[in-house]
């Protein structure tokens, strides 16, 4: 291995190895990313999208919090996600900062969609699904419009976690995605069984978009892929 690819391996190492360890518990200590290099527009990418939708999730828990129909116990819950997710976010806007980038800021309404305007790392079309995402929430009132959401939100960074963090060269992060991908399908099953799913149907519902995710990534890193793309063009 040339001292170039270690340095990055390091780099990786230390943005991603402490934001996974705590993960299922939402307890995450801020992450640390050094020695960067040119090659790390790669994490670049993959942290400013997931703290994207960290930042979303966070706005969304916190206003659920006091939809129409939100009992006692259910707000508890939502509050304890809250929290869940800042923690990742904070841990991952902490090894995002130290490899020198800039994050997306912190969305305050759905209509502050302008926060993923103009960041690197953030392609046109990632953006603007992110500000579809944010939009989302605008007008929703009921503790089921609400759950329905957040969970449309966990299925998304299920998703990124299993699927997206598969795609770098770097063991550790793919360990921290699956750690972290472990609280999002906590947070998946317990909101489809408020919905009303029985307990069996809300964890089949996250292990199914567990699986297409893992497939998905697969289907998408699988050279064979690659070969049968480039023939049939």
């Amino acid at each position: 291995m040339t001292e170039a690819a270690q340095t990055r391996r390091d780099a990786l190492r230390r943005a991603t190895l402490a934001a996974g360890a705590l993960a299922a518990a939402g307890a995450l200590r801020p992450a640390l990313a050094l020695g960067q290099s040119s090659n790390d527009d790669d994490l670049r990418d993959f942290l400013v999208e997931a703290i994207g939708l960290e930042q979303i999730a966070v706005l969304a828990y916190s206003t659920a919090t006091d939809a129409n129909g939100v009992e006692a116990k259910l707000k508890t819950t939502l509050e304890d996600f809250r929290e869940q997710e800042q923690a990742h976010a904070t841990a991952l806007l902490s090894a995002l900062d130290e490899l020198g980038f800039d994050p997306p800021a912190v969305p305050n309404s759905p209509s502050d969609t302008g926060v993923f305007d103009g960041v690197d790392g953030l392609d046109d079309a990632t953006a603007s699904h992110l500000k579809d995402l944010l939009s989302g929430l605008d007008g929703l009132k009921s503790s089921d419009q609400y759950l329905n959401y957040l969970a449309k939100l966990e299925r998304e960074q299920l998703d990124i976690y299993i699927g997206a963090a598969q795609g770098l060269d770097s063991e550790d992060l793919s360990t921290t995605g699956a750690e972290i991908a472990g609280c999002e399908a906590e947070h998946l099953v317990v909101l489809r069984t408020e919905l009303g799913d029985a307990p069996a149907q809300a964890l089949d519902a996250a292990t199914q978009a567990a699986t297409s995710a893992t497939s998905e990534a697969s289907s998408s890193s699988s050279p064979s892929s690659t070969t049968s793309t480039t023939t049939s063009q």
